[in-house]
């Protein structure tokens, strides 16, 4: 079995078929991702597209993100959404 994508586990969340208590039970099993991926976003500045990222250097391969930083990424990442073009 594979792991569940962020979007995922907030889609079966809003359905309904996973509670926090299931949630909380897939991440502590290391079955859920901890970062959203695929979308690109953008904004312009009349000579042509900027691209806004986070990073949080020194985090490496061996190094999990804490709770903190995924929140953080869950925050931007909805700021993108509202303030950001998506790209095509």
């Amino acid at each position: 079995m594979g792991r569940l994508t962020i979007k995922e586990v907030d889609d079966l969340k809003k359905a309904g078929v996973l509670d926090t208590k299931a949630v909380k039970e897939l991440e502590s099993k290391n079955l859920v991702g901890t970062r959203a991926r695929g979308i690109k976003y953008y904004f312009t500045n009349g000579k042509g597209k900027v691209y806004p990222q986070l990073y949080f250097k020194g985090l490496g391969k061996q190094s999990k993100p804490s709770k903190d930083m995924v929140n953080l990424r869950q925050e931007f990442n909805k700021l993108l959404d509202k303030y950001a073009t998506k790209e095509q």
